[in-house]
């Protein structure tokens, strides 16, 4: 075939490239595919929801938030990725064992004549010794002793990250744990507190209408009327705010354990009933939260991951011994014969490792080191959180008192003024201001409770003890239930940990 007709095809192809590389820009989505997307996404949403079949205790939201959140899912996920590329490390600790097959074609046979390197002359005449059309096959074995060092190694620092996922997986469930426990409370309060709100917020509307009524009809001196007027907006205000708020705990919780927005919840765990009492050990606490946070123990492990790496350069400074062997077929009729087989060692060793070897080796062992610095200055970092939550919780006890103090004045308060509204000693203004008074005092009360229910929750968040196993299975609803409650109550009893007494005296 001759360069012309050669020329034909070659454009051809590089014209059908062309088209490919054009092909391979995409073109952006439109708002349509967007729409389609989100009503999808929102479709799925809506079928996960899991309707609630009675009332809800602490447990039970928390252990529905641990089942359908989805972060949990992901965390779950990322552990059984950990895992399958475990094996897939092993796996390629074992050998090479390839086979291969083909079938070669020559449009004229592959030819070629022989010089004397002496003489210089020709010595044989034009010969081949391959046939044009032939096909082959073989199957090789081949092990090299560096390769399997290295791939071990990475097989062990695949071993570690499979823990780290467990520690990331604690987290995840640490933090969905506290943000519930919070929400859970502030819902509690709200519910309870709502139906209060709403009357008097229509008995201050109420007010304020009949006294711009009268105003408008020059009853009462002006400025009496505006006082009034502003008095009630105030009360109006605060009522508003106070309503908003308790609505966005309600939103939240219904959130985090996966029941339709704007569904009616009924809350069986009073406050009252879990009030904690006990003593707290600052330094206990503090034993606990270096051995069993999340984030010392993934650099613990981080550290083991890259001690590997030290191993591996070590190892790569050695020369690389290797075993191949193969059989082969060949269907060419010239050949005397058709199937033979070959076994040989080979060893290699790039001199250039001497001098890059040593430098790696100093790399991985300041990572090594680093490692370590970073893990004692996040555990000084801990040390403080542990106890910053501690003293959060001293100062949300503290609080409590403070608040049911303010909130049984406040009933008496409410009781006067209903006594004295009734006898017409005092404006209507004045009376609702005081119930205003009364309602504050008892929504402080109850958020200075949650407060102290989160405040407690944050303690054993920030010393790393796990309300539920990192393993635990969370797709079984009753029994993770029964399990987050039995840990609350530990909680609730200040019951911690027994840590091993050589862990207590390393930390």
């Amino acid at each position: 075939m001759s360069l012309k007709n050669l020329r034909r095809p070659a454009v051809l192809a590089l014209g059908l490239l062309g088209l490919a590389a054009c092909s391979l820009r995409p073109d952006p989505l439109t708002d349509a595919d967007n729409v389609n997307r989100a009503q999808a996404d929102k479709a799925v949403i809506a079928q996960n929801y899991v309707p609630l079949d009675g009332p809800l205790s602490l447990g039970g939201a928390i252990a529905r938030a641990l089942k359908y959140n989805y972060d949990s899912q992901l965390a779950a996920a990322e552990i059984s990725l950990q895992e399958k590329q475990l094996d897939l490390a092993m796996a390629q600790m074992l050998p090479r064992l390839a086979t291969e097959a083909g079938y070669g074609w020559r449009s004229r046979p592959n030819a070629a004549e022989s010089i004397n390197v002496i003489t210089r002359q020709r010595s044989l005449a034009w010969s081949y010794s391959e046939e044009p059309n032939h096909g082959n096959a073989d199957i090789a074995f081949s092990w090299n002793a560096l390769d399997l060092g290295v791939s071990y190694f990475q097989a062990k620092q695949q071993g570690w990250r499979a823990l780290i996922a467990v520690e990331r997986r604690r987290k995840v469930i640490d933090n969905i744990v506290k943000s519930t426990a919070q929400a859970y409370w502030r819902a509690a309060a709200a519910s309870r507190l709502l139906p209060k709100i709403d009357p008097m917020m229509v008995e201050a509307r109420r007010s304020l209408a009949v006294s711009q009524k009268v105003g408008a009809q020059n009853l009462q001196s002006p400025l009496a009327l505006l006082d009034f007027q502003q008095n009630m907006i105030i009360v109006l205000a605060e009522l508003e705010k106070i309503r908003n708020d308790m609505a966005a705990a309600q939103v939240e919780i219904t959130s985090l354990i996966n029941v339709p927005p704007g569904s009616r919840i009924v809350y069986s765990t009073a406050p009252e009933d879990m009030k904690p009492a006990f003593a707290i050990d600052n330094h206990k606490l503090e034993d606990i939260g270096l051995a069993m946070r999340p984030e010392l123990r993934i650099e613990a492990y981080q550290q083991h991951i890259d001690r590997q790496d030290v191993y591996k350069e070590i190892l790569k400074m050695m020369p690389g011994v290797g075993v191949f062997g193969s059989l082969n077929y060949d269907s060419s009729n010239l050949l005397y014969k058709n199937t033979w087989g070959e076994l040989g060692v080979r060893a290699t060793f790039n001199l250039f490792n001497m001098v890059q070897g040593p430098r790696a080796i100093a790399v991985a062992e300041q990572s090594v080191t680093l490692d370590e610095q970073r893990r004692i200055a996040l555990s000084v970092a801990l040390l403080g959180q542990i106890n910053l939550s501690i003293q959060e919780y001293a100062n949300a006890l503290d609080s409590l008192k403070t608040a049911e103090q303010m909130d049984a004045i406040g009933r008496q308060v409410g009781r006067v003024a209903d006594n004295v509204t009734l006898a017409g000693v005092q404006t209507e203004a004045d009376r609702v201001r005081r119930q205003l008074t009364v309602l504050t005092t008892r929504v402080n009360r109850d958020k200075a409770l949650a407060r102290v229910h989160g405040a407690l929750t944050g303690v054993y968040s920030t010393v790393g003890v796990d309300l539920v196993p990192a393993g635990a299975d969370l797709n079984d609803l009753p029994e993770l239930t029964r399990q987050v409650e039995g840990a609350i109550r530990d909680w609730q009893a200040g019951r911690l940990p027994t840590l091993p007494a050589a862990a207590v005296a390393a930390n």
